[in-house]
């Protein structure tokens, strides 16, 4: 294999890899589960917990 047989070679191997790498950030863009989101039971707020809410009554 002369080198300019090796050049071609790995210009299309690397084209293949950014098609490929293209096609699989298409499919997993939408595969990450946002995270949930902290909400009070107490109050209904978003942002802290039960534990930690201003609006708590004294009996716990």
């Amino acid at each position: 294999m002369t080198l300019d047989d090796k050049i071609a070679r790995v210009k299309d191997l690397i084209g293949k890899r950014e098609e490929i790498d293209a096609e699989l950030a298409v499919l997993l863009s939408g595969a990450a589960r946002e995270p949930r989101k902290m909400r009070c039971s107490i109050c209904d707020t978003e942002g802290h917990t039960a534990r930690t809410c201003t609006q708590k009554t004294g009996a716990a």
